[in-house]
C-alpha cells in the first residue's frame, strides 16, 4: 500500500494559491519593493516553491510506478492525463491567436512558418497559458528518469542532474557572468534565438530534469533519507544562501535573466524533508477535495481571469488595488465553484457505474 503525506497535499494547495496571487497582483507589486536587487537576489536564493513542485512529481511518480502491477502502464496514464489537459489548453491557445492570424494574415509560406514557430514555442517552451511552462519539462524529466531508472542507471542519474544543475550555473544561475560570455559572443545566433536556447536549457535541465531526478532518487532512498541528521544540511544550506547572496550583490547586477542559483538545491531538499515530515488527520480526510481543488486552481485560474477580464471590462495594465483584490476574489471562487461542481460529476459517475455492477 502506498503512503499517504498529508505535507504534500498542504503544499500543492499553498502552492496553487500562490500561483493564483502571484499572477494576479503579488508579481507586478514586488517591482515596487525598495532595493530592488538586495530583494531580487534574496528572492531567488531562496526560490523554492517550483523545484518542490517538481521534487513532488518526481516523488509521486516513482511511489507510482514501483506500486503498480505495470510501471509502463502506469506512466503511459500517467502522461495521458497530463497530455489531455495541456492539449486542451493548447486548442485555446491556437483558437485565440493562430487562427485569428491565419485568417487576417493569409496562408501564406511565410505567415504559416511563423504561425508554425510561435505553436511551436507554445507547445514546448512557453506553454499555451503563462503557467504551463512547467509541464514539458515535467514530462522530459519523468520520462528521463523513468528510463534511466528501468535501466538500473540510479548512480548515473545522480551524476547527470548534478553535471546538469552546474553546468546551468553557467547559462542563468550563479555563474552566469563568470566566463564573461554574452550574446555578442554568439554572432551567428539571432540573440532572440539565443534566449530561447537559453530557457530551453534552463527549464527542462536545470529544472526539469535536476528536480523531478532529485524527487525520484529521494523517493528510492526515502528510508535512509528521513533518518540521517538535517542539521548539518540545514547549516550548510542556510551559510550557502547567505555567501552566494553576497556574492551576487557585490560582483553582478540584476538582471531577469538569473533563474536559479547553487543554493535553490539544498533549500529545496530541506523544504522537501518538512513536507514529508508534516502530519495532519484532517488533510487526510479531505484530501481528494483539496487536490481536486488544487489541480482546478493551477490549471484553471489563468482561464478564468481572461472571462474576468471580458466580463469586467478590465485591462491588466490599469488596474487599481481594489480591481485587483476584487479579481482575486471572483477567480478564486470560480476556482471553488468548479472544483465543486467536478466533485458532484465524479460522485454521479461512481453512483452510476455502483448501480451498473448490482445490476
Amino acid at each position: 500500500m502506498r503512503k499517504y503525506y498529508p505535507g504534500i497535499t498542504v503544499f500543492k494547495l499553498a502552492g496553487s494559491l500562490l500561483v493564483l496571487i502571484a499572477h494576479i497582483m503579488l508579481l507586478r507589486y514586488l517591482e515596487f519593493v525598495p532595493g530592488q536587487k538586495l530583494f531580487q537576489f534574496t528572492a531567488l536564493a531562496t526560490r523554492v516553491v517550483v523545484p518542490c513542485f517538481y521534487v513532488i512529481a518526481g516523488f509521486l511518480a516513482y511511489k507510482g510506478w514501483t506500486h503498480a502491477a505495470s510501471p509502463r502502464k502506469y506512466i503511459g496514464r500517467y502522461f495521458k492525463r497530463i497530455l489531455i489537459i495541456y492539449c486542451f489548453f493548447c486548442c485555446i491557445f491556437v483558437a485565440e491567436h493562430i487562427v485569428p492570424k491565419l485568417i487576417s494574415e493569409g496562408l501564406s509560406a511565410g505567415n504559416l512558418f511563423v504561425q508554425a514557430k510561435i505553436l511551436f514555442m507554445a507547445f514546448f517552451l512557453n506553454g499555451p497559458f503563462i503557467q504551463f511552462w512547467f509541464i514539458p519539462p515535467l514530462i522530459f524529466g519523468l520520462l528521463s528518469a523513468y528510463w534511466l531508472l528501468q535501466k538500473g542507471q540510479a548512480r548515473l542519474t545522480a551524476i547527470m542532474a548534478i553535471i546538469g544543475f552546474a553546468g546551468i550555473q553557467f547559462v542563468s544561475g550563479s555563474l552566469m557572468t563568470l566566463p564573461g560570455i554574452t550574446k555578442l559572443s554568439f554572432p551567428f545566433l539571432s540573440p532572440v534565438y539565443l534566449e530561447y536556447l537559453s530557457l530551453f536549457a534552463t527549464r527542462y535541465i536545470g529544472f526539469g530534469f535536476t528536480f523531478v531526478i532529485a524527487g525520484v532518487l529521494l523517493a528510492k532512498h526515502e528510508e535512509q533519507w528521513m533518518q540521517i541528521n538535517i542539521k548539518p544540511i540545514l547549516i550548510f544550506s542556510i551559510a550557502l544562501t547567505m555567501v552566494e547572496t553576497m556574492l551576487l550583490l557585490a560582483l553582478s547586477e540584476w538582471t531577469r535573466d538569473y533563474k536559479l542559483t547553487f543554493s535553490v538545491l539544498p533549500n529545496t531538499v530541506l523544504i522537501f524533508y518538512g513536507i514529508i515530515r508534516m502530519k495532519g488527520a484532517a488533510v487526510q480526510k479531505y484530501h481528494k477535495q483539496i487536490s481536486l481543488f488544487s489541480i482546478v486552481t493551477f490549471f484553471g485560474h489563468v482561464l478564468f481571469m481572461y472571462i474576468n477580464y471580458v466580463l469586467l471590462g478590465w485591462d491588466s495594465a490599469s488596474m487599481t488595488v481594489t480591481q485587483d483584490v476584487v479579481l482575486l476574489l471572483v477567480t478564486f471562487l470560480e476556482c471553488v465553484a468548479a472544483t465543486a461542481l467536478l466533485s458532484l460529476v465524479a460522485k454521479y459517475l461512481q453512483a452510476k457505474q455502483t448501480r451498473s455492477i448490482s445490476m
